[in-house]
């Protein structure tokens, strides 16, 4: 039976490059299903393939096929799911942020946060907790986005995750933060702009579910 698998690729950002990346994943034995392109600063740019291929298929082998081609950098394999249409994602996480009310809204939240950024470990903090963390301070000082590589989050954030991590912290708003959203993965899985863009309109969503829930934003008509 076939497996899927979802990779991140490291590639240059030109004509022809994810052509060549599919490729070598044919030549593989690979079936592409789905693509997710990422922006990544510089020239290069990070592809998420959803890939079909047979269940003795070999990554490694994968990996050293596109290193030869120079086709790009297999960032990371794992087990994939079926593709699922970006809106009705989106739409989903909306639906379990309001169905689960204000007590659980915050665990909802961070589990989209998870599912939009692919192999994130995500976690939800209020300002106090947040300033503890550099990365959450340094995001509320500067009322954006933060993206700081750490090596010695507290045992509290990083059961689980290797000593060096990219963390990822943002803000629900500026200068009036309620909560900070922090993502944190291996330092060899960067940060793309497109997942911290991801989270911040998430952040912003919750934040105006949040509002209308507790009578403090517009009310919700017909």
């Amino acid at each position: 039976m076939p497996h899927l698998h979802r990779l991140r690729v490291e590639l240059p950002d030109q004509p022809g490059a994810l052509a060549r990346v599919a490729a070598t994943i044919a030549a593989q034995s690979g079936n592409v299903v789905s693509v997710d392109i990422h922006e990544l600063d510089g020239s290069a740019a990070v592809d998420e393939i959803l890939v079909q291929a047979p269940a003795d298929w070999d990554p490694a082998g994968l990996a050293a096929a596109l290193h030869e081609a120079g086709a790009g950098v297999l960032l990371s394999c794992q087990p994939g799911q079926g593709p699922v249409d970006p809106i009705v994602r989106a739409l989903s996480w909306t639906t379990a942020m309001l169905a689960a009310g204000p007590q659980d809204s915050d665990l909802e939240l961070a589990r989209a946060l998870a599912e939009a950024c692919t192999y994130a470990r995500a976690w939800i903090c209020n300002i106090p907790e947040a300033v503890s963390l550099p990365a959450g301070q340094l995001a509320l000082e500067r009322g954006c986005a933060v993206v700081r590589r750490s090596d010695d989050l507290p045992a509290g954030y990083s059961a689980g995750l290797p000593a060096a991590v990219w963390v990822l912290a943002v803000p629900d708003g500026h200068p009036d933060a309620r909560l900070v959203a922090f993502l944190a993965r291996p330092v060899s899985l960067r940060f793309t702009a497109s997942e911290v863009a991801r989270v911040d309109a998430l952040m912003a969503l919750h934040r105006q579910l949040s509002g209308v829930a507790d009578g403090r934003g517009p009310a919700l008509r017909r």
